[in-house]
């Protein structure tokens, strides 16, 4: 295998595995592991990797010829775990096997196009982790019902603000929003005792659990950089949805 290919299948694997919200060490480890399995780190070849969430820079070093360098901008991430640990199995089959260029193509082909849950099942989990989390928090049954009801509600919204590409500050202002005006309604209009455990259930939802994990691993695998992203990232939408509530709390109150 030569430098253009070693380039073209560990960026096409590294973009993956960010994409679908691998950590970055991990993203690096894949790539080093394979670059090594074909002999890309040793007798004077080399292989650098530079991966942030946004981004994955690598450049192939093979001695005597120029570098080449490879770089791609990471503008879809989102979390697929099966996809994730295909990626790493395709991982572990490269360095172990050593197959051509084509059959890891191939491969990286049929992950992509993996089946994923139906948009039905996706809202239906929506619901549950609303009320669920409602009622663990002390809501009453009712609670629980329109937190879940809001929380699938908040699903199909955040798709549809999806298609815009906004920042991930404004979809949670938004998904906050909407759930705190509907959680105030509700009670006003004297169907549940309080809106707070309404509230608390639905916005669980938003609450960047995952973002956070992959920020403390960076942060431990000494990723600084991609650790201090992701931070900010997950900040970013613990304010948004603090804004969002807080506005609707205030507005619907007044009103």
């Amino acid at each position: 295998m030569n430098a253009k290919e070693i380039l073209k299948i560990t960026s096409s694997i590294g973009a993956m595995l960010i994409q679908y919200g691998a950590e970055i060490y991990r993203v690096e480890d894949s790539i080093n592991r394979i670059a090594e399995a074909y002999g890309f780190m040793e007798n004077g070849k080399s292989v650098e990797v530079f991966a942030i969430p946004t981004s994955l820079i690598i450049t192939v070093n093979e001695g005597d010829n120029l570098p080449l360098t490879q770089t791609k901008r990471i503008t879809n991430r989102s979390t697929n775990l099966d996809r994730v640990d295909k990626l790493n199995n395709l991982s572990r089959f490269v360095c172990t096997e050593k197959p051509e260029t084509a059959v890891i193509m191939r491969h990286l082909e049929e992950i992509k196009t993996r089946r994923v849950y139906g948009v039905p099942v996706q809202a239906l989990s929506f619901g549950v982790v609303g009320a669920t989390f409602a009622l663990f928090f002390g809501g009453n049954g009712l609670d629980a019902l329109f937190a879940g009801l809001i929380s699938v509600l908040i699903f199909y919204i955040s798709r549809l603000v999806d298609k815009v590409k906004p920042s991930v500050f404004f979809q949670s202002v938004v998904c906050s929003f909407v759930i705190s005006a509907i959680a105030v309604i509700v009670s006003r209009c004297g169907l549940t005792d309080g809106f707070d455990k309404v509230i608390i259930g639905a916005s669980m939802n938003l609450v960047p659990g995952i973002i956070l994990t992959n920020c403390m691993r960076d942060f431990i695998a000494g990723d600084f950089l991609a650790g201090m992203y992701t931070l900010i990232e997950a900040l970013l939408i613990a304010v948004g949805m603090a804004v969002g509530a807080a506005s609707a709390i205030t507005l619907f109150t007044l009103l």
